[in-house]
């Protein structure tokens, strides 16, 4: 038998193909015998939405596009994951882009989107004075803001958005370091025009502040989240005579850089150096690695703010309000810290 169409089961039934659509879609107006009845043969004969006729009827491609700044970085696996869980529950489907932290990289993106239909666009990528926003908000097509969040209120009005708690999980780490006993701490920041560094450099000031613990300024590098920068930067900062004994990283990948050249070095983490990220990527927890670092659930976080989007999508919502979300982080500590030599001192 060929493949089997709403037109198809509308004549087995001797009903319309709005009854069978509302049967298959879950929409009020069948009988729940009628309605039985179509999803079994439906499921029986293998019945596969045509999408694309669907979207003609509904002014709708059924697609959303996903758009991060280099998905060679762990991080963002786990994120595309839980946004395309969410969208293959509701029948969407994902396209995935990456902007190599170009401005202009989203900027173009985001027109190819528009250009191919796509209902709606998920963002991990916005700077504090990104003007992507504004082409948004011009084009109105409905988007949602993941891991990143524009700052300042003038901006921000309206505009949906799931981070974690970039604050609360950069205190904890920080805090946790100078509970160990640490004073000469070093911090391989993130990229200082988004919101997360911004965000975990205010965490951790304010936990050294408690501890009256200044860090010097050219203690605190900028990395941009890279791998090669923070190795860079590790190069200069580990091999100074009075070196720091602990480094706090805005991002795993620059803590796993810093933990190479610490070894090429010869120095013992973390007997040495102490180490923390953020993150929890996947390769933190292997054996050898053991990486203390914060969570905060890059799988939930892309799933929620798909959940979001497709909500607006289908709502067709021009609500000025904000829904904004933030996740709880968690310190996660392992052998890379050196909790388990002696646990705190303060």
């Amino acid at each position: 038998m060929n493949k089997v169409t709403i037109s198809d089961i509308a004549k087995r039934f001797n009903v319309s193909t709005t009854t069978i659509s509302n049967a298959l879609n879950n929409k009020p107006g069948v009988g729940k015998e009628t309605r039985e009845k179509i999803l079994q043969f439906a499921k029986e004969f293998d019945y596969q939405p045509n999408y694309f006729a669907k979207g003609l009827v509904a002014n709708q491609s059924f697609a959303i596009g996903l758009i991060v700044t280099n998905f060679s970085d762990p991080y963002y696996h786990e994120l595309a994951l839980g946004v395309q869980s969410e969208v293959d529950e509701q029948n969407y489907s994902m396209m995935l882009f990456n902007t190599n932290n170009s401005i202009e990289n989203e900027k173009r993106i985001i027109e190819t989107l528009i250009a191919r239909g796509a209902d709606g666009i998920i963002l991990s990528t916005v700077l504090e004075d990104d003007p992507n926003i504004d082409l948004l908000n011009d084009i109105k097509i409905p988007y949602v803001l993941i891991s990143r969040l524009i700052l300042n209120p003038l901006k921000s009005s309206g505009i949906n958005s799931v981070t974690a708690d970039n604050y609360g999980g950069a205190y904890k780490a920080a805090n946790h370091l100078c509970r160990l006993g640490h004073t000469k701490i070093a911090t391989f920041a993130g990229d200082m025009r988004t919101s997360t560094a911004v965000l975990r450099a205010k965490g951790a000031k304010d936990a050294f502040d408690e501890f009256d613990i200044t860090i010097p300024p050219d203690l605190f590098v900028e990395c941009g989240y890279s791998k090669s920068r923070a190795y860079e930067a590790a190069k200069d900062i580990l091999t100074r005579k009075d070196r720091p004994t602990a480094v706090l990283a805005h991002g795993d990948t620059m803590a796993l850089s810093v933990r190479e050249f610490a070894y090429e070095k010869g120095l013992r983490i973390p007997e040495d150096l102490a180490l923390v990220g953020f993150d929890d990527i996947s390769f933190s927890s292997l054996a050898g690695i053991e990486l203390t670092t914060v969570s905060q659930n890059q799988f939930t976080m892309g799933q929620t703010g798909a959940e979001l989007l497709l909500e607006k999508i289908k709502n067709k919502k021009k609500s000025t309000s904000s829904n904004n979300i933030v996740l709880a982080s968690e310190l996660i500590i392992r052998k890379s810290c050196g909790y388990s030599l002696r646990g705190y001192v303060k």
